[in-house]
C-alpha cells in the first residue's frame, strides 16, 4: 500500500536559529531591509529568523537552539520557507499561486486538457489545467516522528482576460459574477495575485465596474476584475467568443478525459513523477539523480524522498453480520437485501404503520408515468431477480393507501396549496415528483427546500423523485426507494451484532452547518450545530428526541443538559447497575478543546455510580491523503466485459494507521465504484482527539478511551446502516446516520 507522503530527512537532531523578540514594527523593519535573502516567521513572543542567501556578516538575532520534532511548529515554519525559497531559485518565472498549501499551475502543453480544441489567441489564456499542491504534513509512524510533504494534483480553470478586455471585446458583463484581483506589496514577482469573490456586476460607466456586495455597491476599474472562473461564465464567453458548437466540444472533451484524469493507476505515477523533478536533480550523467539539498546559511538542511512511502500498518476490517429478528437467529453474512427477500425487516413483528398512508404529487403532464412507477415501486417488478416483491410484500405491510394529486406548475405554491389540502389524511409518508432542473436552482429559490421544510414542519417524512427516473427506472432504483421508504416511517430494516463487551455503550452524533447569506467576500455567516439522538452499539437509536439546532456558542451547553437528560433516561431504561463501565463516543464535526474536555469529564464524574469512559472522533473526507494499490489490476466495468475499472484504488475497508490516534478508511474501491470517469475517491480520515498541552484536569486521562482499532472497525460497521440504498458504494461515512439538514431547519424558521 502506498500512501502521497514523501519524507523528510533530517541528519541532526538539533540546529540552530536567529531569533528576537516579535513586534509588529521589528517584522516590518526586518522585512523592508532583508526580505529578498532572509525569511521572518512569528511563534509566540518570539521572531525567527532564517538567512537563505544573504551576507553570513550581518547578525540579525540571537541564536537558540531548537530540537527538530520537540519544536515542531518552528521546524514546519522553517520547512516551509527553505522549500518556498529554494522553488523561487530553481524556477524564478513561476509565479506559485499560494505560499501554504503551495500550489502552482503546470505549464506543460500536455496538461492543458482543452489546449488543442482552443484558437491560438486563447491558448493559455483560458485552460483546464493541472494544478500541483504541496502540503507539510508530521506523522508518528511506528513510535517515530516523520516530517514530510502530500504532494496532489487536480484541475483547476485559468482565464486570464480581464474584465476590461471582455468589456472591450463586446461580451456582456452584466449580472456575471466577479473575482477581484490584487497584487500585494512585495510580493509582484513572488505569488500570483490574490483574487477575491465580491459579487455581481450591475453596470458599467466608462470603465468602472458598479459591483453589488456585501458592503453595497462599489465602484472598481475593469482592469482590476475577472469573472469568476466557473463552467457557467466560461461557457457563456466561449459561445460568444467562438460559437455554441465550439463551446460544446471544449465541455465534452474535459468529459471525456475524467477517467484519464482521475485514473488511480495515472494519479499515482504522475505524483511520483513530480516528486522526483521537485526532490531531485541531474548528477554527473543524464542518468542518475541526486536528492536536492534544501539549506540555508545557518546549518539547517534537509533532503526529501521521491518515492510515495509504502505502508503497512494497517488491521483487517470485517464485514458485519446483518441481523433481521430480535433473536438474531435470522442473519446474513454478506448481503443485507437477500435477508431482506428471506426474512423481511428486523422489526416486522412490531412494527405498528403496516398500513401506511401516503400522499403522492406529480406534475398533471406526466399522470400516467407516475402511476405506473408507484405501480411497479408498490407491488414490485415479477420479473425482477431483485424487486420481484415490492415495498408491500417485501416490508411485510398490510396494505398502501396512496392518496394521488397534480401540481399545474412545479412552483411551491402549488405543491403546499395540496399539503394543506390533504392534512385529514394524516400521510405518514409523502412521495413527490420534482424535475431535474430544481438541482441548478440557488438554494434561496429551490422548491424543494420549500416543500421539504413544510413537510417537516408537520413531521411527514418525504421521498423526492426525479422526472427522469419516473419516466425511467429499474429493479435497483425501485429496491432502493423502497429501502428509504421503509426508514422514512421509522422502520428498522436490519442491526447489526451488538459488540459483545460487559461495559455498556453509547454513540452521540453531533454535526454542524455553516449558514452563509451569499458566497461573496464578507458575507454574514453563522455555525449551526444540530445534537442528534443517542444510537447502541448495534445502530438502534435509543432516545426518540427530536434533532435540536443552536448557535455554535450554544452548542456545548445544549450538548450537556441533553447528555444529563439523556443519563438519568437511559439508566432507567436500559437497567444499569451501580458499577457499570459506560463508553460515550461522540462522533462530532471539529477537534475539540481543553475546555470541553474537562467539562464533559466533569459532568461524567456527577455520575459516580458508574464508570464511564468517553472519546472525541471526528470523521473528515477533507484531508490531502490518497491511497494507492499497485497490486490491484481493476475489475470488469461490467459482466462479460473485458474492459476494467479501478486499477490501483484500493479494496473497500484498506486502512493505514498515520498515529495512535488517526487512521485513514478507503470506503470505496474498484468494486464500488460506479463508472470509470468517477476516479478514485479520497479515504475518510478517523480521528480520535486527545487534549493538548497542560490539562488541569490530573484524572482525565483515565477517562478517556483512547483503543483507535475498536473505533474504526465500529465505524466501518456503521457504513452499512445508511439504509440510503444496498450499495456500499454510496456509504462513505458514519455521517449519513447522524445526518442534519440546516438548509430544511432554516426555511422551516422563516416559514
Amino acid at each position: 500500500m502506498e500512501l502521497n507522503f514523501f519524507p523528510i530527512n533530517f541528519e541532526f537532531k538539533e540546529y540552530q536559529i536567529s531569533k528576537v523578540s516579535y513586534s509588529e514594527d521589528k517584522l516590518l523593519e526586518l522585512r523592508e531591509k532583508y526580505n529578498h535573502s532572509h525569511s521572518f516567521f512569528r511563534n509566540g513572543d518570539k521572531l525567527f529568523i532564517s538567512n537563505k542567501d544573504g551576507d553570513d556578516s550581518i547578525k540579525l538575532g540571537d541564536i537558540e537552539t531548537v530540537n527538530v520534532y520537540d519544536d515542531f511548529k518552528i521546524t514546519s515554519s522553517l520547512i516551509k520557507h527553505l522549500f518556498f525559497r529554494t522553488f523561487k531559485e530553481r524556477f524564478p518565472s513561476f509565479k506559485p499561486i499560494d505560499f501554504y498549501p503551495f500550489r502552482f499551475f503546470s505549464r506543460q502543453e500536455k496538461d492543458d486538457v482543452i489546449y488543442k480544441v482552443l484558437p491560438d489567441d486563447l491558448r493559455n489564456k483560458i485552460a483546464y489545467k493541472k494544478l500541483i499542491e504541496f502540503q507539510l504534513r508530521l506523522f508518528e509512524i511506528d513510535g517515530k516522528s516523520q516530517f514530510g510533504f502530500i504532494i496532489n494534483i487536480r484541475r483547476n480553470w485559468i482565464f486570464t482576460k480581464s474584465c476590461f478586455e471582455l468589456n472591450e471585446e463586446g461580451f456582456n458583463l452584466i449580472d456575471i459574477e466577479v473575482l477581484r484581483s490584487e497584487i500585494f506589496s512585495g510580493l509582484e514577482n513572488v505569488l500570483a495575485p490574490n483574487e477575491e469573490f465580491i459579487g455581481v456586476i450591475k453596470s458599467i460607466e466608462e470603465n468602472i465596474a458598479l459591483v453589488d456586495t456585501n458592503e453595497g455597491v462599489v465602484k472598481v476599474s475593469l482592469k482590476e476584475l475577472f469573472i469568476r472562473k466557473n463552467k457557467s461564465n466560461i461557457e457563456k464567453y466561449l459561445i460568444f467568443k467562438l460559437s455554441e458548437s465550439k463551446s460544446k466540444e471544449v465541455f465534452e472533451i474535459i468529459e471525456r478525459k475524467r477517467s484519464e484524469i482521475y485514473n488511480a493507476n495515472k494519479l499515482s505515477k504522475e505524483i511520483n513523477n513530480i516528486a522526483n523533478f521537485m526532490f531531485s536533480e541531474k548528477a554527473f550523467s543524464e542518468s542518475s539523480k541526486q536528492p536536492i539539498l534544501f539549506q540555508n546559511k545557518d546549518g539547517f538542511c534537509f533532503t526529501v524522498g521521491k518515492s510515495l512511502k509504502k505502508e503497512s500498518n494497517s488491521m483487517n476490517l470485517r464485514v458485519p453480520t446483518f441481523i433481521f429478528d430480535y433473536a438474531g437467529t435470522k442473519t446474513k453474512n454478506n448481503y443485507p437485501d437477500s435477508g431482506l427477500n428471506d426474512f423481511g425487516p428486523y422489526d416486522s413483528v412490531n412494527f405498528d404503520i403496516k398500513t401506511p398512508n401516503v400522499l403522492c404529487i406529480c406534475h398533471k403532464d406526466i399522470r400516467g408515468s407516475f402511476t405506473s412507477f408507484l405501480a411497479n415501486l408498490i407491488d414490485g417488478l415479477p420479473t425482477s431477480k431483485y424487486f420481484k416483491k415490492g415495498f408491500k410484500k417485501k416490508y411485510d405491510l398490510h396494505n398502501v393507501n396512496l392518496l394521488i394529486d397534480e401540481v399545474t406548475s412545479y412552483k411551491f405554491e402549488s405543491y403546499n396549496s395540496i399539503i394543506r389540502s390533504e392534512l385529514d389524511l394524516k400521510p405518514d409518508l409523502a412521495i413527490i415528483e420534482i424535475p431535474n432542473e430544481f438541482r441548478d436552482l440557488e438554494d434561496a429559490h429551490n422548491p424543494y427546500y420549500g416543500i421539504k421544510a413544510k413537510l417537516l414542519s408537520l413531521e411527514i417524512p418525504v421521498q423526492f423523485i426525479t422526472t427522469s427516473k419516473v419516466k425511467v427506472h429499474n429493479e435497483y432504483i425501485l429496491n432502493s426507494i423502497a429501502l428509504q421508504l421503509y426508514a422514512k416511517i421509522g422502520g428498522t430494516p436490519w442491526v447489526l451484532p451488538s459488540n459483545r463487551s460487559v461495559d455498556r455503550e453509547l454513540i452521540i452524533g453531533i454535526g454542524n452547518s455553516w449558514i452563509r447569506t451569499n458566497a461573496y467576500k464578507g458575507a454574514e455567516q453563522k455555525r449551526i450545530v444540530g445534537i442528534t439522538t443517542f444510537m447502541s452499539s448495534d445502530g438502534q437509536y435509543l432516545l426518540g428526541d427530536k434533532v435540536k439546532d443552536v448557535e455554535y456558542d450554544d452548542y456545548f451547553e445544549e450538548l450537556l443538559q441533553s447528555l444529563e437528560n439523556s443519563f438519568e433516561r437511559l439508566k432507567l431504561e436500559q437497567g444499569w447497575s451501580k458499577g457499570d463501565t459506560v463508553r460515550l463516543i461522540f462522533h462530532i464535526f471539529k477537534p475539540i478543546k481543553n475546555i470541553e474536555f474537562e467539562v464533559v469529564s466533569s459532568l461524567i464524574k456527577s455520575f459516580e455510580d458508574f464508570n464511564i469512559q468517553f472519546a472525541f472522533v471526528t470523521i473528515g473526507k477533507k484531508h490531502p491523503y490518497k491511497l494507492f494499490d499497485r497490486n490491484e489490476r481493476g475489475v470488469p466495468i461490467s459482466y462479460n466485459n473485458k474492459q476494467l475499472k479501478g486499477e490501483s484504488i484500493p479494496n473497500r475497508g484498506t486502512n493505514i494507521f498515520l498515529d495512535s490516534t488517526t487512521c485513514l478508511v478507503q470506503m470505496l474501491g474498484a468494486k464500488e465504484l460506479k463508472m470509470q470517469s468517477h476516479g478514485m475517491s479520497n479515504p475518510i480520515q478517523i480521528k480520535i482527539h486527545m487534549p493538548t498541552g497542560n490539562i488541569e484536569d490530573k484524572e482525565l486521562d483515565k477517562l478517556l478511551f483512547t483503543d483507535l482499532n475498536y473505533i474504526v472497525q465500529q465505524i466501518y460497521s456503521f457504513t452499512y446502516l445508511s439504509w440510503r440504498s444496498f450499495f456500499t458504494r454510496r456509504k462513505t461515512s458514519v455521517n449519513v446516520i447522524f445526518g442534519f439538514n440546516f438548509k430544511i431547519v432554516r426555511k422551516n424558521e422563516k416559514g
